[in-house]
Order: C-alpha cells, then structure tokens, then sequence
C-alpha cells in the first residue's frame, strides 16, 4: 500500500503520544479444534502509529517480507478495525502516519487478519480517553473477523478456545496450558489459498460418527498440549471435518505432512485454512523437520519456506513514545 493513501489515522481527545506494537501471528484448528482453537506464534506484525500536523496528510505505509501482500485500503482489515473503534470510542480522524511492518505471509492460514483486526482495535484503544476492556475489543475482533480463532489468540496471547457467542452475550474464551517443551514449525508453499475457497471445499453436511469424532480427539489434543505428550499430540490431531477436503487444495501438502512426521514431528497438519502448513514436536530439536517441510514443497510445487517459532504466551501491549 503506498504512502500518501489519503486515509485517516485516529486522534486522541488528549495530546497523541507516537504508539508502537507488535502482534503476534497464529495457528488455528490444529487438527480438530476447528472454527474455535488458536494459537498464537512468534512471527510478528509490527505496527507504529505516529501523529503529524505539520504535514497536512494521512499515510500507511507497509515494509517486511510480507509488505507485498499486504491487502489494498478496502480490504485491509487493520484499517476496518481502526475505522470500527473510532466510531465506538468517538475519536476523530486527523493527519498522522501508520507504519507496518509485517512477516506474517496472507493466505496461509497463519492469522494475519486476526493479527490487524487485533493490532487495528488495539491501538485505537490506546488512543481513547475512555478505553474499553480487552474483553470489549475481543468481542468487535470476533465480528469484524467473522471467526473468533485466530484474533482470540491474537489479541490475548497462548492458546485459546474461543465460543464466538455461546448465549447471545458475545464471546467466551478459554486459555489452554501450552507444555514448555513444545516447539512449532511452519511451512507454506508460493501459493495463498483464499478462506472462501478453503471454506467451500467442505462438505454441508458429514455422519454422525465423523461429527462425535472431532470432539473425541480435541479433548486428548489438548491434553496433549497441556502435557507435551507426544502420543496424545499425534492421535489428538486427527481431524474429520476439515483437513481432508483442504489438502487437495494445496500442491505437495499431503507429502509435507508426512515428511514432517517423518523427521520427528509428533503434530503436523493444515494450519488455519491453508495453504501453509503447522507441525508440533521436542523444543529446540525442530531443525530437521523445518528442513524437511521446505523441501517437500519446494519439490512438489515449486518453491517453499519453513520456520521454527516459538509460543507466544503474553498478550501483546501498546507502547508510547514522545511524538
């Protein structure tokens, strides 16, 4: 998105301090926790908010090894969320700079718009004279996302379940313990796969053995995460809603699965929607199974990139610097 863009940026009823944050990335479903569980990751979405008078001008500008696929002003869901806030806190829209660094790759299934949606209802949080509680940004995240996996652990940090509104009285969540010893791996081929296109692929209806299947194996699942134990990890994340009607969609992903399992992952499948893809195992000894995720995509379709990351388990904060 280039400088100069003409959009908005919000104001305080107060003196604007210059506002920095950084939003983690996340993984969702793990297998069957699907449309509810989220985990938040150590690639980031950098965001600085900065007011600027003098100029007489509005700008957003994007670097990171993500920039480019960064989504034009009416897509971009930082700025939607921005836009949401200042209408519900009653801020005002004066000249200023937003810039935004990010490495979170689009269309991957690793929660970048759950990170801007969070990033978005964050900062203009931080620039209310009256702020609201995380709890009420979570509520608008949830809406504004549409599901409420990877904003929840976006804007809370660790790994959550979330009901986006079990009673008509908004979200509920829940933190689930993540065992230390658990290291994470992430993979994505050249390609984006688009939500819409990951979510028409499922099916409208599945048996009654497949629907009591998921809930079986997301309860040892997250037993598994919370004990590190390898063996609940690896039976708990076999899922019978989503994965298998998602893999077809994404060149070589059936063979970076196994290759990570092969390597010593104890957890491996599609992360979020696709089209990358997420692998649990030992902390510290995850090397070899990055190594093994990015070449089987880059021999099956092309091209490839693999990182080892780490849990995010603090919920990410606004700073403020002297303008």
């Amino acid at each position: 998105m280039p400088p100069g863009s003409g959009l908005g940026i919000l104001a305080a009823t107060r003196p604007m301090q210059a506002l920095t944050l950084r939003v983690p990335a996340s993984t969702s479903n793990l297998g069957p926790g699907f449309d509810c569980l989220g985990l938040a990751l150590s690639l980031f979405l950098e965001v600085a908010l900065e007011r600027d008078d003098a100029s007489g001008a509005s700008s957003v500008e994007t670097s990171g090894p993500s920039a480019s696929e960064w989504p034009e002003a009416d897509r971009d869901l930082l700025l939607l969320a921005l836009r949401r806030a200042e209408r519900e806190l009653g801020l005002v829209s004066p000249s200023g700079r937003l810039r935004i660094r990010t490495e979170i790759p689009v269309g991957r299934g690793f929660g970048s718009s759950g990170a801007a949606v969070a990033a978005g209802l964050l900062l203009a949080n931080a620039c209310a004279e009256r702020p609201v509680t995380l709890h009420e940004l979570h509520a608008w995240g949830v809406e504004l996302e549409g599901h409420p996996d990877n904003v929840t652990a976006s804007l809370f940090g660790g790994c959550t379940v979330c009901h986006p509104d079990p009673d008509g009285q908004g979200p509920v969540h829940v933190a689930v313990e993540v065992a230390d010893s658990i290291g994470v791996v992430l993979a994505w081929p050249r390609e984006p796969l688009e939500t819409a296109r990951a979510r028409a692929a499922l099916p409208a209806e599945v048996s009654l053995a497949r629907a009591v299947e998921n809930p079986r194996r997301l309860a040892l699942l997250l037993e598994g995460l919370r004990t590190g134990d390898p063996a609940l990890l690896a039976v708990g994340a076999v899922d019978h809603l989503h994965v298998r009607h998602r893999l077809p969609l994404i060149p070589g992903s059936a063979r970076v699965l196994e290759d990570a399992r092969a390597a010593g992952a104890w957890l491996s499948t599609v992360s979020g929607a696709g089209s990358g893809m997420v692998a649990l195992g030992p902390r510290g000894e995850l090397a070899g199974v990055a190594e093994a995720m990015e070449r089987a995509f880059r021999e099956e379709s092309g091209w490839g990139a693999a990182r080892v990351v780490d849990v995010v388990r603090e919920a990410p904060a606004v700073r403020r610097q002297r303008a």
